[in-house]
């Protein structure tokens, strides 16, 4: 398994790339990395093109994942494909650099998951009953499904809610004590008194 941290948003609302934006003298991608580092996982980073020279100055070039052209969709469908494309077989770990107050433990609860019962496509969270695709583990088979899918012009949407509505998904319940650390940041507002 590979964790994959995607960082290759527009950061539109936050105007600055936020996967190098610093939380306690830290890169963002690289707290993100961390949490999966400390799985036992490689890891590698998700970025677009534009991103990828920037990237290069923190991170080894080796780390770098940027979008693949071939792909039309956008968002972190295109993060997550791009990432399987570089290596077709493994499963694939996302979280999404902005995800910042995110614990090590919660990921291991998707690891015990995906290792519990392997018959499922993609392991995720849900938080007052709504899917949060952007921490979960990605099987490869699933992928497969989803790129034949892209393929065949059978892929009407690119959201991520919709590729898991066709995917065989293991979902586990957020306890509302810890739904903050789902909480993703896209403003300065948000992330004031952090």
């Amino acid at each position: 398994m590979l964790g994959i941290v995607l960082c290759g948003g527009q950061s539109l609302r936050m105007g600055t790339d936020k996967g190098l934006l610093s939380h306690q003298d830290k890169l963002w991608a690289k707290v993100a990395a961390d949490k999966l580092i400390s799985l036992n996982l490689p890891v590698k980073f998700s970025v677009n093109p534009l991103q990828q020279p920037t990237y290069a100055h923190y991170f080894d070039d080796q780390q770098l994942i940027s979008d693949n052209p071939s792909l039309d969709v956008r968002g972190p469908l295109l993060g997550m494909l791009s990432a399987h494309l570089s290596d077709t077989e493994e499963d694939l770990f996302l979280l999404a650099c902005d995800i910042l107050l995110m614990e090590s433990r919660l990921l291991e609860k998707l690891i015990h998951s995906a290792k519990a019962d392997d018959s499922f496509d993609a392991y995720i969270f849900t938080k007052d009953g709504q899917q949060e695709p952007l921490c979960g583990i990605y099987k490869s088979e699933g992928l497969k499904k989803i790129i034949f899918m892209l393929q065949n012009n059978a892929l009407v949407k690119h959201s991520m809610k919709y590729i898991l509505g066709n995917l065989r998904v293991s979902e586990i319940a957020v306890k509302e004590h810890d739904y903050r650390y789902f909480l993703n940041f896209n403003s300065h507002a948000e992330i004031n008194g952090l």
